[in-house]
């Protein structure tokens, strides 16, 4: 009877830390793809200026180099932006489970 109660109360009280997570996750949202995409866009710029005052050929690898990682992390971010929504749904419809 009592392990019924604190499954019962540990079930409820998950159900709420996910509900104020995916509401958090709503509210700041568009705020964080915001930043990440000034972000992306001034490193953006950088590397364009480091590949044109590039004259050595040591300095062409390296930012080509930084080009490679930048995508790479645009990829990054990709994945975890439309990963974290779908993680936060996840745990809300095991908790209803």
């Amino acid at each position: 009877m009592n392990i019924n109660l604190l499954a019962t109360g540990l079930d409820e009280n998950l159900a709420q830390i996910v509900e104020k997570l995916k509401g958090l996750i709503d509210s700041f949202w568009i705020y964080i793809v915001i930043a990440l995409a000034a972000v992306v866009v001034i490193w953006g710029a950088y590397i364009g200026i480091k590949i044109a005052i590039a004259h050595r050929n040591e300095e062409k690898i390296n930012a080509r180099d930084m080009v490679k990682n930048l995508i790479i992390g645009i990829v990054i971010i990709f994945v975890v932006a439309m990963g974290a929504p779908l993680l936060i749904n996840g745990l809300s419809a095991w908790v209803g489970a």
